[in-house]
């Protein structure tokens, strides 16, 4: 979005949320809503979007799923409105994370393929290499670990490149983390190793303590898997003392549920209850069911093993009035995900409905309206453009003008309704010709016409001139008042050559214009080919062809 185009209060309205996003939750909510509200009065959609998207990345930080879904769900209508894809792409992202801790897995991979979609379309590779990572992450709670490191080592292809990038240590810790994670899965230890030692190596002095925490828990694991306790039990312990009650949930959860699942198993009760008291309240304040059903079967699982039936219950209880709301609460999403596409479609329907009714417009500037072939105007743009091609390929053009056989008289006598008829018939012609031979025609004025013809030989636009003049007179169209032959014919003027450096289009029209006056100072229904270095000795038809 440019900034610059706003007054003062909105540069610093907009100033205030990126320098306190992350930082002061109140402060960046404050001035999102001044922005909105700002936004929607003068109806500005980039304004509007702006403002909703921060405000839902605010509760997302804050754990605040109910606030966090609607903020970023109107977010999306005015992004889309606006047309800012990368901020369309960050909504997806957002979504698809959300999507996933509610373990729904295939609305957040169409969630994640759309934002990925969104960044193609602006080039925006840094965010599609994070979304990348998230697709792998999903694909590997589905089990799917080959899959997952597919994607995972695209997003590693993209990131390691990107040294100087704003988190770049982070974003290749997290994906050495799960990379390392799909090797163990798959029984490739000494693979899982090297991205451990890259890991601390190259980047885990410059990370904070969330993207450490991705990095142990997954050592964790491979240190439980390989029997090796006690390099676990220090994984454990530097776990337990980075974990806190302000950590964005559903960024960490599904290391954490990992991480709790390896407790039960290596039977570290006291660091497990630790870890599901700090869960608890942190998911239920996000709202998120899924989560807490994961939280609940761990329980379930602790309280079997340890044979306590009234614990165990109780759990399967909640559990059991817990699964019937999230029942529920699929239902919503499905269709807050419905009603969501179907206001983006109905947006696009009328972006494209608009950009139907601007090609139209355009048309209506660029076409001729009796005869459907290019105007004077779009003729004067596309020649320049032709002619700036083929003196970059150092190739030949020929530029033919060419008027109907008087044509006046044909119009005084058969009435101006025959007369469009004709010029129709003859920019048939012309229409033929362009497809037979890639060329370019417009409607100059009245009842004259030109043609372009690239990458040709003087030969060729002989022969070319020969074919049209054909072409025209095979339509027979009956005209007793030419002074040439009873039937509508053209005269034609062509101007062949190699354009030099100083040449312009318009002298090869005017020159075509000389050819077609020394044709019909000869005779009518013929043409002229002249060569633009030498006018003098032109190449004119035999008028019996």
């Amino acid at each position: 979005m440019d900034v610059t185009k706003y007054n003062d209060i909105v540069q610093y309205w907009i100033t205030q949320v990126m320098e306190n996003r992350g930082k002061d939750a109140e402060l960046s909510l404050k001035f999102c809503k001044d922005i909105v509200n700002y936004g929607m009065t003068v109806g500005d959609h980039n304004l509007i979007g702006f403002g909703y998207f921060y405000r839902g990345e605010t509760y997302y930080l804050l754990n605040d799923g109910v606030h966090f879904f609607e903020e970023i769900s109107k977010a999306l209508d005015y992004l889309n409105k606006a047309q800012d894809w990368e901020l369309m792409g960050k909504c997806y992202n957002f979504l698809g994370i959300w999507a996933t801790n509610r373990g729904n897995a295939p609305i957040a991979l169409d969630y994640y393929l759309n934002g990925i979609n969104y960044c193609q379309k602006i080039q925006l590779f840094h965010q599609e290499a994070i979304m990348n990572v998230n697709v792998g992450a999903l694909n590997m709670q589905c089990g799917r670990y080959r899959e997952a490191q597919a994607y995972l080592e695209k997003a590693y292809e993209y990131i390691k490149t990107e040294t100087n990038e704003q988190g770049y240590d982070s974003y290749m810790v997290i994906i050495y983390a799960s990379l390392a994670k799909a090797a163990i899965h798959q029984g490739n230890m000494t693979e899982a190793e090297e991205y451990f030692r890259r890991a601390y190596h190259d980047h885990w002095k410059n990370v904070d303590e969330m993207d450490r925490l991705s990095i142990l828990c997954t050592e964790a694991l491979y240190s439980h898997v390989r029997k090796d306790y006690v390099k676990r039990d220090q994984c454990i312990a530097q776990i337990q003392s980075l974990i806190h009650g302000q950590m964005p949930i559903l960024d960490v959860s599904d290391d954490l549920y990992e991480y709790a699942k390896l407790l039960l198993d290596a039977e570290k009760e006291e660091e497990f209850w630790a870890v599901i008291d700090l869960l608890e309240p942190m998911i239920k304040n996000c709202n998120i069911i899924h989560m807490q059903l994961q939280i609940i079967s761990l329980k379930i699982q602790l309280y079997r093993k340890k044979g306590q039936s009234a614990e165990y219950l109780q759990a399967a209880g909640y559990y059991y009035e817990l699964s019937e709301i999230k029942e529920r609460e699929m239902q919503e999403m499905i269709n807050n995900v419905l009603n969501l596409r179907r206001s983006l479609e109905s947006v696009n329907r009328a972006r494209q409905e608009m950009e139907v009714q601007n090609q139209i417009l355009l048309e209506k500037s660029e076409i001729d309206p009796l005869t459907k072939i290019a105007n004077r105007f779009r003729l004067n743009d596309h020649s320049e453009e032709i002619f700036e091609r083929v003196l970059r390929m150092e190739s030949t053009i020929a530029v033919e003008m060419l008027d109907v056989d008087y044509f006046k008289e044909f119009n005084d006598n058969y009435g101006h309704q025959s007369g469009d008829g004709c010029l129709q018939a003859v920019a048939d012609a012309l229409r033929e010709m362009t497809n037979r031979h890639n060329a370019f025609c417009a409607r100059y004025g009245g009842d004259e016409f030109v043609i372009i013809y690239e990458d040709i030989s003087y030969e060729e636009a002989i022969s070319c001139a020969k074919e049209l003049k054909g072409l025209v007179r095979d339509k027979n169209i009956p005209h007793k008042y030419s002074k040439a032959i009873p039937f509508v014919t053209i005269s034609q003027g062509l101007c062949w050559g190699r354009p030099k450096e100083g040449q312009q289009i318009e002298d090869f029209l005017h020159t075509a214009d000389s050819m077609l006056y020394k044709v019909k100072q000869k005779c009518r229904n013929n043409y002229c080919v002249g060569k633009i270095e030498d006018t003098e000795t032109p190449y004119i038809g035999d008028i019996e062809e």
